[in-house]
This record gives C-alpha cells, structure tokens and sequence, in this order.
C-alpha cells in the first residue's frame, strides 16, 4: 500500500469517528432524559397521595365503603348532612391505584384488598366519641341511609377493623355513659356497707318506738 493510500484511509476513518460518538451521546441522552420523565408524577396524582397520605396517617377513624353509582348529588347530600354532625367528618371517594400505593407503604398495608374489589370511598374523622359522643354512630346512620353504600371494614387508631368489629365499635356506648356506669359500680359496695351499718340502729329505733306505744 502507498503512503498516500494509507493517509486518505486514515483520513476517512477520522471523518466517521465523529458520526459514530455524536450517535453514542445522543442515545445516552435520550434514554437519561427517559428515566427522568419516568419518575415524574402528573400534579394531580402528587396531590392525590399527598391527600390520602394525610388520611391514613392523622386521621384517627377510617371506615372504607364500596359505592355502587352513586351520583353526584347523592355524595353531597351526605356529605352535607355529615358537616352539619358539628365536628369534621369527611366523606371522601378513592383513586384506588394511588390510595393502595400510599397504604402499602404504612402499617395499614392489609387494608389494600378492601380497595381493590371495586369503585370505593371513606369515611374519616380525626375525632371519636371521646372528643364528640355519639358523633360516629350518627355519621354511619346518614351513611346507611343509602343502600349503595356497602361497609368493608377500616381503621381506628392504630387497629384494622373488619366490618362487624366497625359495627361493634360504633354501638358502644358514649364515653359519659361508661363512666356513669362505673361510678355507680364502685359506689355500690360503698351504699352496701352503708346500708348494712345502718340497719341495727333503724331495727333498734324502730323497737323503742314499739315500746313507746
């Protein structure tokens, strides 16, 4: 080969050399700004978690449903008699994909197939009958006034509830009528003991009197 063979073969070679990085860099850029876009969530997806984020996590009570066609003047008919309970109590229907993403990541995980079997909603309240008595058992009573909503179960504090455990839940009784009641079992030995001191000095007062007469 000639020496001036072997410069224009070199000189070719350099020429492509270029072509061939400028099409490596492209490829790296597009599959970069790939990964990028990937992990970029639509604003109302963000706004979703964030919202059922806050649900799970600070709200003290969360009782799931599945709403059958509910209209859209159903859900705010019961949602204004749930504002009118005097304390904030929400009913709140479900994105079920982004809602089981959130609980999957707290300690409510077995919650999630509650939401999967179907189009779903909770209701939820950062308060309890502690706070507000009788306040759940009157917000499941304008819930049950509509037969599309079906109860499946939820949450209370820290404890997962099925549904008769909901229902066991929102029929005990107030936290006044409790407390009555065991004041009036520890005053009871008390009115026993009373009772039995008394009684020799009422028999004794009551045999004087006989023989007065």
């Amino acid at each position: 080969m000639s020496l001036r063979t072997a410069a224009c073969s070199l000189t070719q070679n350099i020429n492509k050399t270029p072509s061939r990085l400028a099409t490596w860099t492209s490829v790296r850029t597009y599959a970069t700004e790939s990964k990028k876009k990937a992990t970029v969530h639509p604003p109302r997806r963000t706004y979703l978690h964030q919202q059922y984020e806050d649900i799970i996590s600070n709200d003290r009570v969360m009782f799931v449903f599945q709403h059958n066609n509910l209209t859209v003047r159903e859900f705010t008919n019961i949602r204004q008699e749930l504002a009118q309970l005097g304390a904030p109590t929400k009913l709140t229907v479900l994105r079920s994909g982004v809602f089981n993403s959130v609980l999957r990541s707290t300690k409510y995980a077995n919650l999630e197939p509650l939401v999967s079997g179907g189009p779903a909603c909770v209701l939820h309240t950062n308060m309890n009958d502690a706070d507000h008595p009788g306040l759940l058992k009157q917000a499941m009573q304008i819930i049950n006034k509509n037969k599309k909503l079906t109860l499946l179960g939820g949450k209370m504090d820290n404890t997962l509830l099925s549904n008769a455990d909901v229902i066991k839940v929102v029929e005990l009784p107030g936290i006044e009528h409790v407390q009555a009641e065991l004041l009036g079992v520890l005053e009871s030995p008390g009115r026993k003991l009373l009772g039995t001191l008394d009684s020799p000095a009422r028999q004794l007062h009551s045999v004087l009197d006989r023989r007065i007469e």
